[in-house]
């Protein structure tokens, strides 16, 4: 079975991100994270869910 990341992990190497400090593949070698695409998944993942609660009235 592979690696189970918490919320609060993925969060926190989203934001280096979100924030235009790092890329993807650089958040992912600094969180030691073995796969870009993984966070490319996260990322894709929270954008969805930011644009509903943040559009949401």
């Amino acid at each position: 079975m592979g690696k189970h990341y918490t919320i609060e992990f993925k969060l926190q190497a989203l934001q280096p991100i979100l924030n235009g400090k790092m890329s993807i593949r650089e958040a992912a070698r600094f969180y030691n994270i073995l796969s870009n695409a993984l966070v490319w998944t996260w990322l894709k993942r929270f954008e969805k869910k930011w644009h509903k609660w943040a559009y949401s009235p």
